[in-house]
């Protein structure tokens, strides 16, 4: 058997701890356009960081405009289903448009992956990435009846909770939470909108 020389133990090293990391992971393998329009290394803001390395099972945020949190669901959904084979994700928003935004977010984010590491698709379409190693992203509207039903979620983002129709968030909310799988993520996030569901989390 061949010796490994130190320089390959020193780059599988270094692949290893990117691989254990979505914010080394993003940074090294996902491109995004900052806010001059130049399309840069997705190196995660103070906020965005802070949301990651304190991730747990459950998380909900009261934000401002313009933080990133929807950028860093897509980043970590692309992580998650890139370094676990099956791995399922969710990203629910609570109109057409909004969730379109996301979609085409994740799939920019996606296209601009070197090739060596972007894994090929199964499916593309309106509302989901199906990828080779069996792993999906969905994104879908807060309305959908079937939302969740016959999943496993390791990871899921709702977008804008408080703007989710009254009679529905909170039966979406529990339909998600019996999908998630023991090790699951879950953030819940929204500027504010008054009394509701969102604001009594």
């Amino acid at each position: 058997m061949p010796m490994t020389s130190t320089a390959e133990r020193k780059a599988a090293g270094k692949l290893k701890r990117i691989l254990s990391s979505p914010i080394l992971w993003s940074r090294y393998f996902l491109k995004i356009v900052d806010k001059t329009g130049q399309l840069v290394s997705f190196q995660f803001n103070p906020e965005q960081r802070q949301l990651v390395q304190n991730l747990e099972k459950y998380n909900i945020v009261l934000k401002s405009r313009q933080l990133g949190i929807t950028s860093v669901s897509c980043a970590l959904s692309l992580y998650y289903c890139h370094t676990e084979p099956g791995a399922v994700c969710l990203l629910m928003s609570y109109s057409q448009d909004s969730a379109r935004g996301i979609f085409e977010k994740l799939k920019s984010l996606w296209m601009e992956m070197p090739s060596e590491v972007r894994l090929p698709e199964l499916t593309n379409n309106r509302s989901e990435l199906k990828f080779s190693n069996g792993s999906r992203i969905i994104v879908c509207t807060c309305g959908n009846k079937d939302v969740a039903r016959g999943l496993t979620l390791k990871f899921c983002h709702l977008s804008e909770y408080a703007f989710f129709r009254p009679d529905r968030a909170q039966k979406h909310l529990l339909a998600i939470e019996q999908a998630m799988r023991p090790d699951g993520k879950i953030i819940i996030e929204s500027t504010a909108n008054g009394l509701n569901h969102f604001s009594e989390l």
